[in-house]
């Protein structure tokens, strides 16, 4: 090779190198400024989430709480803005974080959380057990501890104040079957005016019987028939002239019912609720299914407690379909303890009392649980409460996120 391609040669190889180098400073320069961009990116959204942490903390003191003073000042600069507002009883939160020119936005939509959509909810177990026999279906809380015997079945999110006490120190003979999440350390409180709000609304567009220690209620599909004893002739009216808004209380006297419910109602007393019959929707849901066409439905709230009545109507199982809600008592049969064996109460819906009553007595062999007084329970959720709620039902004054856009 002449001297002349020789340095043709070297020059070329040069270039080739000099090129090269020019293009890995590029490659280095880039990573460099995508590494910083992506940290700033990072720190904006950062910022962005922490403002919805700032709004749901204030939210879950107080529902009304606006962002009064945004922007917030976050990592020494004005670089935090909360944005609330309402629609058809969502509360929308969106959060704009900054940080040196680049931001990120958060938008939730949450909703005040309900007491109808647990299938079970208790303040005070008082130390009854769930046994092997015993499975809930759906949503369940206790500010007690959860008694267990013999493997009971939860089938959905499971929440407690205290741990699981099992009647045995065996773990595998009383350890419970939870399919979903388990938390302990959990308290939601029953709010103590939730039947005062319940009479506020039905004086409201609703109704309010007073001046009766009775009052006896019969849903009839479109009508609703009601007395005052048991020997009074019923008086008839179309439901919806009796209570458009679809609530109707007792103030000072006990609330008697049955029947067959068709639209979306709230019943409830200042003193206690009798179910002296079934009590079942024209349109009843299949209860597994969230998104079942029926538009049926029915809560039933008491100050005190929801009562299946002993009388020959319930001597035989008794069907309810409804969330039920007991302040300061509970859910029970009449003389659970001294009535006959009376079969199951068929439950399509969910339970919320300040402490757990006995249906029933029974005795435990095995896997078999038999009947000695009062009720077996056949409880099955509505999955619709995740979705519907009666016309008034009490909150749990904790939010729940509906959904979440970034």
């Amino acid at each position: 090779m002449g001297g002349k391609a020789i340095l043709f040669l070297i020059v070329g190889i040069g270039s080739l190198m000099m090129v090269t180098i020019l293009n890995l400073n590029k490659f280095s320069t880039s990573v460099f400024d995508n590494s910083v961009n992506h940290f700033e990116v990072g720190i904006a959204k950062v910022i962005a989430e922490s403002g919805l942490n700032l709004a749901a903390s204030n939210l879950s003191r107080n529902g009304d709480w606006e962002p009064v003073g945004s922007p917030y000042s976050y990592m020494g600069t004005d670089n935090l803005k909360i944005i609330t507002r309402d629609s058809n009883g969502v509360k929308i939160v969106t959060s704009i974080g900054s940080y040196k020119g680049k931001t990120h936005t958060v938008e939730i939509k949450i909703k005040m959380a309900n007491f109808s959509e647990y299938a079970y909810f208790s303040n005070i177990e008082g130390a009854i057990w769930w046994t092997g026999t015993d499975s809930v279906f759906g949503p369940f809380h206790t500010n007690d501890d959860l008694f267990v015997q013999g493997h009971p079945y939860f089938a959905g999110p499971t929440t407690s104040h205290g741990g699981i006490v099992q009647y045995y120190t065996d773990q595998a003979t009383d350890e419970p079957t939870i399919v979903g999440s388990y938390t302990s350390g959990i308290t939601i409180a029953i709010p103590t005016n939730g039947i005062k709000g319940l009479s506020s609304k039905a004086s409201a567009g609703g109704y309010v019987f007073s001046g009766h220690p009775e009052v006896f209620v019969e849903f009839v599909s479109d009508s609703i028939k009601y007395k005052f004893s048991e020997t009074d002739p019923y008086t008839t009216v179309l439901s919806n002239t009796l209570a458009p808004n679809g609530i109707i209380y007792v103030d000072n006297g006990d609330l008697r019912i049955k029947g067959t419910v068709k639209g979306k109602w709230s019943i409830g007393s200042n003193q206690s609720v009798y179910l002296d019959d079934d009590i079942v929707y024209a349109d009843v849901p299949d209860p597994s299914n969230k998104y079942d066409t029926s538009t049926d439905l029915l809560g039933i709230l008491a100050l005190n407690d929801v009562i299946i009545t002993d009388n020959k109507e319930n001597s035989e199982d008794i069907n309810i379909n409804a969330a039920i809600y007991c302040e300061t008592g509970g859910f029970t049969a009449e003389n659970y303890g001294t009535r006959d064996p009376a079969g199951s109460i068929n439950l399509i819906g969910g339970i919320t009392q300040e402490h757990r009553e006995k249906v029933g007595e029974f005795t435990v062999s095995g896997s078999t649980k038999t009947i000695v007084s009062g009720f077996s329970r056949n409880y099955k959720y509505d999955n619709r409460l995740q979705r519907m709620v009666p016309p008034y039902f009490p909150n749990t004054n904790t939010f729940k996120i509906v959904s979440w856009l970034e």
